[in-house]
């Protein structure tokens, strides 16, 4: 009687078959690693999105934790930021599903402005009014601001995580930054 082989997984992916303990330490440390590098980036384009320190700090953990879990199905470890990145979007998106089917009122410290920002009413001014420009956008083009100038994601990880071409994604980037200095001026 033949005796199957186990496939042996791919070096840098956390596979469920991984039964030796060296390949579960080695997918442990490289996952650790690339939550390191890109969990600071993953809250900050949250924060953008929520607006609220605990609940950025709530879906940037669940974005891990999903990350995490299904690491072992990334085929291609160099697609690893759009893929947190997706599904760090997608949190957020269910956030805001459950946070409309429940609405909960409470008191928005974050909305407060910060004085130290700017010490002119003049700028204080000119940023309330781009922050209002910016409110009003459509849900993809502050999609595009989050992801480029927050997450500080290039323009080929934007296209992978919005699935749309690289050319798109610049053209309408760079039209809607003209359209809002246009505006603020």
């Amino acid at each position: 009687m033949e005796q199957a082989q186990k496939p042996t997984p791919k070096a840098g992916t956390l596979s469920v078959m991984a039964t030796d303990k060296a390949d579960i330490a080695e997918a442990k440390a490289s996952f650790s690693d690339l939550y390191r590098q890109h969990a600071s980036r993953v809250y900050y384009y949250l924060y953008a999105r929520v607006r609220s320190v605990a609940e950025a700090e709530d879906l940037t953990s669940q974005t891990f934790i999903t990350a995490l879990e299904n690491y072992y199905k990334l085929k291609d470890p160099a697609k690893f930021v759009p893929w947190v990145f997706s599904i760090a979007r997608n949190k957020a998106n269910d956030h805001y599903r459950e946070r409309y089917r429940h609405p909960v009122e409470r008191f928005d410290e974050d909305l407060q402005v910060n004085h130290e920002l700017s010490s002119s009413t003049l700028q204080m001014e000119r940023m309330i009014e781009l922050e209002r420009l910016i409110s009003a956008l459509k849900p993809v083009e502050q999609e595009y601001l989050r992801l480029r100038l927050v997450a500080d994601l290039p323009f080929a990880q934007i296209a992978d995580i919005l699935k749309q071409p690289e050319n798109r994604i610049k053209k309408s980037y760079y039209r809607l930054l003209e359209r809002l200095q246009a505006q603020v001026e």
